[in-house]
């Protein structure tokens, strides 16, 4: 079973503190003691050689001051002549000849010229005495110096305090580290789970790179990486589908169209197919009218001819629209131009045309195929506009793309026929046929307009006005990077 990192670093961290701390308290109680009596017995040692240096006939402040500093590290003193006299004894309150006679004089046989210190073993609380004798002016002094019993029971306090201490604040310790834990690794905690993310395929937040650990920044940074790496990529695949949407639908509607432009062109085969095959058989029954009817299948063969040739027409236009190059336009230079191209048909009709142009139109695209939807937009507006009518031309800026439209005055577009007239080849049948170049065809104008303004992501439309019909189409704004 695997641990978690917090776990295993609180089990660690609280046995080394246990084997630390145990360990100092158990050093602590066995050579503290021997520690103390080491100490003690250099103390004593050199506080006696201190007396020695003394004039004990004659003490001065100088000689008590240097008593008081002794015995404020726990050493007292009892000094007496050879007659029993005191000299020097440390604590001010008692009966100094008295305490002479308990420390000194019952006990004479004690003392030597070579001291030692004397310690009962066993008997923790009692205090180490140095008995010895001095000669000064042959004269003997009996100096009795003792360890105090509160240092000894210092030590046996503090060792008792220090193990309760380490039991009382264990617990607490433990719980401490805990919560010092979850807190020192909630940023891990954040990279863990970026991390689970990131292996799911999710894309999560950017981690703080700027913590206070180097290590966990480095991580979160690493982390960071894979996450925009996974991120672009997903975004790079996503474009992907869309793309294959996009191709896929339009695939699919190309094909839509060419089967609807192969019946609608074996439908209007069929009438001159008919004629030439009616005509055909009254040559074989007659002679007469001979060059008739020779002209008139001469005539529908016209008809097949250009009918086919807009069809491929439209076929080249549609494939090379998929190998075309976009580059920044200036739809409002494009459209001057095409203006000036039209002006001698507009005045040969006597048309009134108005221009509504704005400026810094760009637009991203192939400026000859744009043109070109301008064109049959104009071509289909001069077709349908009588002597003396009025065509409006208009390019205008929106928040997000570029619009450019041309109004025509004239009939209004059949609603049967709206959701129909962007088809290739499709014609309302109640309408009169028109005639072009002297014989009639089916327009592609609109076909193509739709196929170039789709390439360029764009939208297109017609509008029903009050006094006429209005085609548009719109394209995404260019914006520079």
């Amino acid at each position: 079973m695997k641990n978690k990192l917090r776990t295993e670093i609180f089990i660690i961290q609280f046995l080394f503190l246990f084997v630390i701390t145990g360990s100092s308290i158990l050093l602590y109680m066995v050579f503290m003691p021997v520690y103390y009596e080491h100490v003690k017995d250099k103390q004593i040692i050199q506080a006696y050689h201190d007396i020695g240096e003394l004039d004990l006939s004659s003490l001065d402040e100088k000689d008590y001051g240097m008593f008081a500093n002794y015995e404020n590290e726990n050493l007292s003193f009892t000094i007496a002549d050879e007659n029993m006299k005191p000299v020097y004894v440390s604590e001010p309150n008692v009966d100094k000849e008295g305490s002479v006679h308990r420390s000194i004089k019952k006990k004479l046989n004690a003392f030597s010229r070579d001291p030692e210190i004397i310690r009962n073993s066993g008997k923790l609380l009692e205090t180490a005495r140095y008995r010895g004798i001095i000669a000064q002016d042959n004269k003997d002094y009996y100096v009795v110096i003792k360890d105090i019993a509160a240092g000894r029971k210092s030590i046996t306090m503090a060792e008792k305090f220090y193990l309760a201490l380490f039991g009382g604040l264990l617990i607490p310790g433990c719980i401490s580290m805990v919560f010092l834990w979850k807190f020192l690794l909630k940023p891990l905690d954040q990279i863990v789970l970026a991390a689970k993310n990131a292996a799911d395929g999710n894309v999560c937040p950017p981690l703080d790179e700027e913590g206070k650990y180097l290590e966990f920044n480095q991580l979160a940074k690493s982390i960071n990486q894979i996450s925009g790496q996974l991120k672009e990529q997903r975004s790079q695949i996503e474009e992907g589908k869309r793309q294959m949407l996009y191709h896929n639908v339009h695939k699919d509607q190309m094909e839509k169209r060419r089967k609807q432009m192969i019946a609608n062109i074996s439908h209007e085969l069929k009438t001159p197919l008919a004629v030439i095959a009616s005509q055909a058989e009254m040559l074989g029954y007659t002679v007469e009218d001979k060059e008739y009817y020779v002209a008139s299948i001469q005539e529908e063969v016209a008809k097949m001819s250009d009918m086919v040739s807009r069809l491929l027409d439209s076929s080249v236009i549609e494939h090379q629209l998929e190998r075309m190059i976009q580059k920044k336009v200036d739809l409002r230079e494009a459209m001057d131009y095409i203006i000036l191209k039209y002006e001698g048909m507009v005045k040969k009709k006597k048309i009134y045309l108005e221009t509504f142009l704005s400026e810094n139109c760009f637009v991203l695209g192939d400026r000859e195929y744009i043109e070109q939807c301008v064109d049959n937009y104009m071509t289909n507006a001069l077709e349908h506009t009588a002597i003396g009518g009025n065509i409006r031309i208009t390019l205008k800026k929106q928040k997000t793309s570029i619009r450019v439209s041309v109004y025509n005055e004239g009939r209004q577009i059949p609603k049967e026929d709206l959701e129909h007239i962007w088809n290739g080849y499709y014609r309302n049948k109640r309408e009169p046929r028109r005639e072009e170049n002297g014989f009639s065809h089916a327009g592609l104008g609109l076909y193509i307009v739709q196929s170039i303004v789709t390439m360029h992501n764009g939208t297109y439309g017609l509008e029903n006005l009050p006094t006429g019909v209005e085609f548009w189409f719109k394209l995404p704004k260019y914006e520079d990077r």
